[in-house]
């Protein structure tokens, strides 16, 4: 069989099936895209002292944040160089020091290997500073206020380079928490579909699709107004399923913004209630009366006034900054994907604003969430279709006539555009083509 080539899946206005079902190019996606790119890898309050570590997955690899005794941040392979076993089973934990539940060889929070039992045994051909028995590191690991990128390309840009205008979406959520930090919290929800891992992030600025995909919920949620009048968690459930149900003059009016790095926002639609971007509740006005201590009255407008919705950095992660809410999405397989949401306290913030954050993730993105359901069925029955044997090609055209490029290389477009999904094509071509070795135009 021949070498697959990316570009001969790619067109401006369609995408050939096998970008989302071949097995070759998942395993070259895996090489190509997701041990290059910067991925995002966790949050600083997850290791905030010396020993402290959180096990997660980098691209297709197990690996251990781990802050070292320094203060500085590593990220080690969580496999021991003697004979494989994984070091750690725990999600999260502290440690002095990591011993192999094998046969105990013992490394430092750095990776180097610092004891060995019965060292003799090896014939005195065992160097505790040969390189080949340390820890495999991660080769680049960088914060970005608190945010913790990682790669495992020792070259290509950097990570503010290639955050580019997306940057601007941790610096809100950041700047969003009166004490100027965040801190993880509330645990992690997970979701599993039998779909390629693409689906969920065109789908996460798809405009065209929430009242028809989610009008379930939408006309359930008509039906029981009398809701709003409620406790603030189920006024905000009830908002949030009601503005699914916007007409397509409405969802064209909400603007996209494409990145050349492949990444892409939208603009907000919540517009009323709980899910307001100013609301005048107390609860809120103790929060903003606390932004303005540390802001002032203009920085504090400035940050309420940054109204967007999901802004996805490519290759797999969506913010949501206003409610504190990250949604990561792993490939396991061609067709298999888990979806991790976490989400974050703004600390300084009245208790009452975490409690609308954790019901914003349980309402958008749980198990129970009627509005993940709908999208999980939606991914799988595309998967299924597209494993059917019949037209190759798919279409991305919607919409391609009314972009609107700038100078910097962004593009603007109509919310019923499906220019998100051209502009991740076009990063994922750009990886896929560029080989293995992290370096990128």
């Amino acid at each position: 069989m021949p070498p697959i080539n990316p570009a001969d899946l790619i067109r401006d206005d369609r995408v050939h099936r096998a970008v989302y079902v071949d097995t070759g190019v998942f395993a070259l996606e895996q090489e190509r895209v997701f041990r290059t790119a910067w991925l995002y890898a966790g949050h600083e309050s997850q290791v905030p002292a010396p020993g402290d570590y959180a096990k997660v997955m980098l691209g297709p690899d197990e690996v251990l944040l781990v802050r070292q005794a320094d203060g500085s941040l590593a990220m080690l392979h969580n496999r021991c160089p003697h004979r494989g076993s994984c070091l750690v089973g725990e999600a999260r934990g502290h440690l002095p020091r990591f011993r192999c539940p094998y046969h105990a060889w013992t490394f430092g929070l750095d990776g180097h290997l610092i004891g060995v039992p019965m060292s003799d045994g090896y014939a005195g051909e065992l160097d505790l500073r040969d390189p080949a028995l340390q820890l495999v590191r991660v080769a680049r690991v960088e914060s970005y206020r608190g945010f913790i990128f990682a790669s495992h390309a020792a070259t290509g840009p950097s990570l503010t380079e290639f955050l580019g205008s997306l940057a601007s979406a941790l610096d809100n959520m950041v700047d969003r928490a009166p004490a100027g930090t965040l801190t993880q919290a509330g645990g992690t929800l997970r979701m599993a579909y039998r779909g390629n891992w693409k689906l969920f992030m065109e789908n996460a600025t798809d405009l065209v699709h929430p009242s028809v995909v989610h009008e379930s919920s939408v006309a359930a949620a008509r039906g029981h107004r009398e809701a709003l009048d409620a406790d603030p968690q189920t006024a905000q459930t009830l908002q949030m399923l009601l503005s699914n149900g916007l007409g397509m003059p409405q969802w064209a009016a909400v603007p996209l913004h494409a990145d050349p790095h492949g990444h892409v926002y939208m603009g907000g639609f919540y517009k009323s209630g709980m899910i307001a971007p100013a609301r005048t509740d107390p609860v809120f006005e103790r929060y903003r009366d606390a932004l303005v201590a540390r802001h002032g009255e203009a920085g504090t407008t400035r940050i309420l006034g940054v109204d967007r919705f999901n802004n996805l950095i490519w290759p797999n992660l969506s913010v949501n900054a206003r409610f504190g809410v990250l949604r990561q999405v792993q490939p396991v397989s061609v067709n298999h994907t888990v979806v991790t949401s976490t989400c974050f306290r703004f600390d300084g913030a009245p208790s009452e604003m975490f409690d609308l954050t954790l019901q914003f993730l349980n309402t958008a993105s749980s198990a129970s969430s009627m509005v993940a359901s709908d999208d999980l069925e939606i991914f799988e029955r595309c998967q299924r279709g597209l494993e059917e044997n019949g037209e190759h090609w798919i279409d991305i055209r919607r919409g391609r006539a009314g972009d609107s490029r700038a100078a910097d290389g962004s593009v603007a477009a109509p919310g019923t555009s499906e220019l998100p999904i051209r502009n991740q094509m076009q990063a994922w071509i750009s990886h896929m083509q560029a080989g293995s070795s992290g370096k990128r135009d």
